[in-house]
């Protein structure tokens, strides 16, 4: 019998953006690697042609992007335009998560959103 061994396609951590109560997206160590926020200080977010989410990250800034910001070991940003714009209530003891996947295009991840209902 011959198998076809299948390898993993996920990080080792898992890749997330949380929303704060604060309005803020908080990176978790899987999605600061993934993303590369060190060397990328900031990011777009956008919509295709099917309504999927992106984010996009970015070396430079320009009017449509926002800043990555870091508070001790871990990254952010404050998004509360971002997320009223979206219809995501941050103050609601709901969570909400965008799980991170990597697309075909270098710096354009998509953002797949979930919910966990409290």
């Amino acid at each position: 019998m011959q198998l076809k061994i299948i390898k993993p396609k996920e990080p080792n951590a898992i890749a997330k953006i949380t929303v704060h109560k604060t309005g803020k997206l908080g990176f978790s160590k899987g999605a600061m690697e993934i993303l590369g926020v060190e060397q990328n200080k900031f990011a777009k977010f956008g919509y295709d042609e099917e309504d999927n989410f992106f984010i996009v990250m970015c070396e430079d800034s320009d009017e449509e992007t926002f800043n990555v910001a870091k508070a001790g070991d871990y990254f952010y940003i404050t998004a509360k335009s971002l997320l009223e714009d979206l219809q995501i209530d941050y103050k609601s003891d709901n969570t909400t998560i965008f799980d991170i996947r990597k697309t075909e295009k270098g710096n354009i991840y998509k953002l797949n959103k979930r919910v966990i209902i409290k």
